[in-house]
């Protein structure tokens, strides 16, 4: 790992040179989630520092039509941040009659390549041609340019925690919950500079900012059966356990009240809790809590703050994710109402959910919800995450589909733990699938997605079937790694 790392911050150095020399405006794309915001952030925040002029869209998602459209304004230098890599034949094909120079800084699939007389300038950087397929997001690989711009954006390392954390890539390697591999040492940056503290604690949603009983009802993951869900059965659990809902002043309290041996006692009684509901791996309900030393209490949890940020980018307010990331005051203030309709948003679409089961097809080989048009595209992922661990859908791959605002159907893919262990990998399933019914996909072994044609739901429900019939026992798994 010391040596791949090594390589690409060599690389990264290369990406900084470039946008350093650049004379002009550049022009930044970045995704519109956590991590895309995140990286945009660290680039933004690194070129002001060098008196840089820039011109920054956060976009859903890199496709064709987003590709023309760039190649009509006059630009010198793209730099796309968090997507991309999935793109190279239609960035060639577009902008180098444009544009001087195009940099993609990503960490998703590959897909195409780039052509020799063109690998002076489209320069691209991905993890996985160094061998790291895993541990680092789109927003790690933008603080690697933006430390090789300069030492002192080392401070900016906390971004891309949050954007690491936003991207789903805390428990999958790590048994404390924690981040591994080139997140890690991100993380040394963090702690370093005072941006980020790391403390042991109970992974419940609203730390600072929700009472303790309404986190255990909104606990999707860890999930306690015969608690989450319900408010009544989470103030119960807490009096059983002996652990007083309001303080002396009568207000409600929050995990961050509670004292050290409230939260030994809570934490074991959620043990036992999933223990008797057959859960696997029913310890994991505490492990690293990621703390923002530049934020407020109401903003300090990492993980809370990743979510707002997703809420910002699926809401269409991307901007509002860029100034609370570079710390700008007047920005909390409109917090409050965006994470309220975030909130709103996915519970009603999950209540939509349990009122009409008959959406959700189940078969030998995984789960497939058919919400169409019944959920947002933009929040569809959320709900596939939320319904892949409450225990309402079997433990197997979960594939929901919701029609997108162009016409399109997009697919959001989630997968336990265990099942990555037994050999599933969404990331090559989806893009085996999009093959054969069109449309772009990519992702990690747990969380993938896809756009593809509306009308061929069928079809890629069909080749996901087979994809999966395919031996995944332990002789098989080497093959069937490569056939996925």
């Amino acid at each position: 790992m010391k040596e791949q790392i090594e390589n690409i911050v060599e690389e990264a150095k290369k990406v900084a040179d470039i946008i350093k020399l650049h004379s002009g405006s550049v022009r930044v794309v970045s995704h519109y989630d956590a991590d895309g915001i995140t990286s945009a952030s660290i680039l933004v925040r690194a070129l002001l520092r060098e008196n840089k002029s820039f011109h920054l869209s956060l976009v859903k998602q890199l496709n064709e039509d987003v590709i023309e459209d760039l190649s009509k304004e006059e630009n010198s230098l793209v730099v796309f941040l968090d997507f991309g890599s999935g793109q190279l034949d239609n960035i060639q094909k577009y902008l180098l009659d444009k544009v001087n120079r195009v940099i993609i800084s990503d960490h998703h699939q590959i897909q195409g390549s780039i052509s020799q007389e063109n690998r002076d300038r489209v320069i691209h950087i991905n993890p996985v041609d160094f061998g790291i397929a895993d541990n680092v997001s789109g927003s790690g690989m933008s603080y690697l340019i933006a430390r090789a711009m300069n030492p002192e954006n080392r401070d900016l390392s906390g971004l891309a925690i949050i954007g690491a954390i936003g991207d789903s890539q805390i428990g999958s390697i790590e048994e404390d919950w924690g981040l591994s591999g080139l997140n890690k040492e991100i993380l040394k940056d963090s702690e370093k500079t005072n941006k980020i503290s790391v403390e042991k604690g109970l992974r419940l949603w609203g730390r600072y900012t929700r009472p303790v009983h309404k986190s255990l009802e909104y606990s999707i993951d860890p999930f306690i059966p015969g608690v989450s869900g319900s408010e009544s059965a989470s103030v119960q659990f807490l009096n059983e356990l002996g652990i007083e809902l309001k303080n002396d002043r009568g207000g409600w309290r929050t995990l961050a009240d509670l004292s050290e041996e409230e939260q030994q006692k809570l934490a074991s009684g959620m043990i036992k809790e999933r223990i008797r509901g057959n859960e696997d791996n029913p310890e994991w309900v505490f492990g690293d809590v990621y703390e923002l030393l530049d934020k407020g209490n109401e903003f300090r949890n990492a993980n809370e703050f990743a979510t707002l940020l997703n809420a910002c980018g699926k809401l269409k307010k991307g901007y509002l994710g860029i100034a609370l990331c570079l710390n700008d005051p007047e920005s909390f203030a409109e917090v409050p109402d965006v994470l309220e309709t975030y909130r709103k948003g996915i519970g009603k679409a999950l209540n939509w959910v349990y009122r009409n089961k008959e959406i959700i097809k189940t078969t030998e080989n995984a789960n497939y919800i058919l919400a169409r048009n019944k959920i947002s595209e933009h929040i569809i992922s959320n709900v596939t995450s939320i319904l892949s661990r409450s225990g309402m859908v079997p433990e197997k791959p979960t594939f929901a589909f919701a029609n997108t605002d162009d016409g399109k159907v997009k697919i959001s893919a989630r997968a336990s733990e265990k099942l990555i262990k037994d050999g599933i990998d969404l990331k090559n399933i989806i893009v085996e699938a999009v093959k054969e019914t069109g449309g772009e996909g990519g992702g990690h072994k747990a969380s993938a997605g896809a756009t593809i044609p509306l009308g061929s739901e069928e079809s890629f429900i069909n080749c996901v079937e087979r994809i999966l019939k395919k031996p995944t026992n332990k002789e098989g798994k080497e093959n069937a790694k490569e056939t996925i």
